[in-house]
């Protein structure tokens, strides 16, 4: 269970923290300055298309590269274009970070400058900025881009603090949206959201009936949702799924009919006798991208698949890619040629779900925390060692649940701290696990760990200690904080 699980961190420092990793939020605010992109646009689309990861200049599956997912090919968002619009080289686009957000951000704002040339206003407003966020999506189907640019939307209006694999906490403020707010939201009656059809090239029509789907195969994209769309769509593929389902909140699409042969399992026997179900993400970070929300999705289709067609509900027959057989070739199956999902897929947490017995019937990632705003109370102590001197200070804190992942920040005052500082800032984020909290707090670059609880009604409380030697005149300080927030 613990490799899918997102850590939930408190933050408390006293003071501009020397130790604590920043570059991507510079990077972020350097690029949203130098040209003119709201830096929430530059935070939230990098987190929907890397997680904040560069993968070491490593292309996905639809050819993007770095944290703001880049192209290698001369679709947008272009490498080279980006190169020369920011003037970055293509090297360092792919290599650092920083390169990619300014390039990323050059190119947005000029795609900017074009759009005001063709409507006659200026891209002022958040909510201006929509459709170039859709097409960063590299889809030219509405339904692909719209879908990716409202992902990241919900993020802007409700929120992120999530944790890059560099040790990095990237924080977005929540933002007040009020066209998000009238949205309609999606009925979770039917478990396929949309049907996008794949290009016809890339499966094999067929007309299989009762008995003839005797397997599910479960994959990982290693890429995006919005690119993996696109991919099967692009009739040079000669690959697809029956299903792609999205990391952050298990949406599902579907792209071949089931009586259908889609061309996903690398041995055709196994092709011509199952379905196939594409996972948001990358075999190398299950914890990032392997969501609660995402489980439990493809745990339902799974289990309508093997319903609707007399399919045993076991490892026999609901089997990984890397499961397959027959691995003659680069792009055949088997362990030999595919490692997907990978050792992080929790299988027996998985089929827990798909069977709905066992660990299924609790959740993996913030079931018990509705979405919605949330606000709170946190009690700050802070003695040193060399005084003996005892501060002590309460605060209000804001934010919002989404999906299982909340966010809370907000500062106390204190009166005689022993080091001079008179705000004590608190930022607390992650996911919940059933009814227990477990993570770390960071003071200064100083890690301790934290307990707290989710109560019946939603609310949440926690409380951790820790230390931070400090030396001089202060010697070592001891924290001693709790918080409590709103159902």
């Amino acid at each position: 269970m613990n490799a899918i699980l997102t850590p939930l961190f408190l933050l408390v420092a006293c003071g501009p923290s020397t130790s604590a990793p920043t570059e991507l939020t510079t990077a972020f605010a350097d690029a949203a300055q130098e040209h003119q992109v709201p830096v929430e646009v530059l935070i939230a689309t990098s987190y929907a298309v890397s997680r904040f990861d560069q993968r070491f200049g490593e292309e996905n599956r639809e050819g993007g590269v770095g944290v703001m997912n880049l192209r290698v090919t001369e679709a947008f968002p272009s490498m080279a274009v980006a190169s020369a619009q920011g003037g970055e080289p293509l090297d360092a686009l792919a290599d650092s970070a920083r390169s990619n957000i300014l390039g990323a951000a050059a190119l947005l704002h000029a795609e900017a400058l074009e759009l005001e040339k063709l409507t006659g206003e200026p891209v002022d407003t958040l909510e201006e900025w929509y459709p170039l966020v859709a097409a960063w999506s590299g889809s030219t189907d509405p339904l692909v881009a719209d879908g990716f640019a409202a992902q990241v939307y919900d993020w802007i209006q409700s929120g992120l603090a999530a944790t890059a694999p560099t040790g990095e906490l990237v924080e977005l403020r929540p933002s007040a949206l009020p066209w998000r707010e009238n949205r309609m939201a999606v009925s979770g009656s039917a478990l396929v959201y949309q049907y996008i059809p794949a290009c016809s090239s890339n499966y094999s029509d067929y007309s299989r009936g009762g008995g003839d789907i005797k397997y599910v195969i479960i994959h990982t994209m290693e890429g995006t949702y919005a690119g993996s769309i696109s991919w099967f769509q692009n009739c040079s593929a000669q690959v697809s799924a029956h299903y792609n389902v999205r990391s952050s909140d298990g949406q599902i699409t579907q792209m071949v009919q089931e009586e259908d042969v889609a061309w996903h399992a690398g041995y055709w026997d196994y092709n011509l006798h199952s379905v196939g179900i594409e996972h948001e993400g990358y075999v190398s970070q299950p914890s990032t991208w392997y969501t609660d929300a995402m489980y439990r999705s493809s745990a339902a289709l799974t289990r309508d698949v093997c319903d609707r067609h007399g399919i045993p509900k076991d490892r026999a027959h609901i089997v990984g890619h890397n499961e397959v057989p027959g691995c003659s070739s680069a792009g055949g199956g088997g362990s030999g040629c595919h490692t997907d999902p990978g050792s992080g897929w929790n299988w027996d947490y998985y089929m827990s779900l798909v069977t709905e017995s066992g660990a299924g019937s609790e959740s993996m990632g913030g079931s018990g925390v509705s979405d919605g705003a949330r606000t709170g109370t946190f009690d700050a102590r802070i003695t040193s060692s060399r005084y003996g001197d005892t501060d002590t200070c309460t605060g209000a804190v804001t934010g919002a649940a989404n999906g299982g992942q909340v966010y809370l920040s907000g500062k106390c005052t204190l009166a005689a701290h022993p080091d001079k500082v008179k705000d004590l800032p608190v930022v607390w984020t992650g996911t919940v696990t059933g009814t227990t909290l477990e993570g770390r707090m960071v003071v200064d670059g100083h890690d301790a760990s934290f307990t707290g609880v989710v109560n019946a009604d939603g609310s949440v409380q926690a409380s951790f200690t820790g230390t931070e030697d400090l030396a001089g005149d202060v010697g070592v300080l001891t924290f001693e904080v709790s918080l409590a927030a709103s159902p």
